[in-house]
Order: structure tokens, then sequence, then C-alpha cells
């Protein structure tokens, strides 16, 4: 299974899964059905297109809605409220799906970012920032970041 979601989907759904990124950082939501009109018209996408695109990834899990449409998680965004908060360097904050997708929204914005989570063992508070893709600091010291194949569980989405 392909680990890097960005190379799940060709361009122009990865403008779609980016655009919804970014709409639900800076408007806490996005509603396929409700908010789709005005994605079509800012991506140049037909009605077909834009279908099509929702339904690859959702399907390849680039993103997971609940009953109504409402976009609840989009990797690595969480609509939803989380542990894990995200600044970016332009001041936008939002939550990210777990601690590890925290520090990949640097990579996935392409910006630096400043990331204060919790603990899952200990519940101890948990920073980092991240600089030119590169970690600048974090606390506490002997902070240590387990992950797993995204490919051990169907849905990651429900498991973050």
């Amino acid at each position: 299974m392909e680990q890097n979601v960005h190379k799940k989907f060709n361009k122009r759904q990865n403008d779609l899964r980016l655009y919804i990124i970014n709409k639900v950082i800076d408007e806490k939501s996005f509603n396929i059905k409700k908010n789709g009109k005005e994605a079509m018209r800012d991506l140049d996408m037909s009605q077909e297109e834009y279908d099509e695109a929702t339904e690859v990834l959702k399907f390849q899990d680039g993103l997971v809605t609940d009953e109504e449409d409402n976009v609840d998680f989009i990797y690595p965004v969480s609509a939803l409220p989380t542990n894990h908060h995200v600044r970016t360097d332009d001041g936008r904050e939002f939550c990210a799906m777990c601690a590890i997708d925290s520090m990949g929204a640097a990579f996935t914005l392409h910006t630096d970012t400043v990331v204060d989570s919790v603990c899952a063992v200990c519940g101890e508070p948990v920073h980092v920032e991240i600089e030119g893709g590169k970690i600048k600091f974090y606390s506490p010291e002997g902070l240590h970041a387990l992950t797993f194949p995204l490919g051990e569980i169907s849905n990651w989405s429900g498991s973050c």
C-alpha cells in the first residue's frame, strides 16, 4: 500500500484535496454537496470531474465524511476537535488527526509549523517546531514518536 497520501491521487484530485484542506483550515468545515459549486468554480472543474474526484478521494481514504457529507478528516487535517493543534507560519490554526499527522502538516502545506499536542501514553504536553522541513525544537527532551504503516489498518482516519 502506498504510504504517501499525495501519490495516491492524480493532479486534479490532489488540487481538490488541497483546496478542501485549506477550506477546512480557514472555514472549519467543508460540505461535499453544499460547497461543491464554489470548489468547481475555483478549480475550473465540471460537475462530472468533481463528482469523480470526490468519490476517488473517499474510496482511497483521502477524506472521510459524515452522513451529511461534511468532511470530518482530510489528511492531515481534522475538522473535529483533537488534542493535536497546529499553527502555520502565516498564523492559521487547526487540529490534526494525530500527533504524527500534525508534524506532517508542515510538508503537506509547505510551511513552517508549531505543534502542541499531548502524549497518548502519559498525557504530558508535547511541543514541536518545524522550520524549513526540519525539527527546530521539541519538548519534552526525551520525546519519541511512534508510527506504523498505514496498510496495517483499513480506515486510518478512525484510528487517530
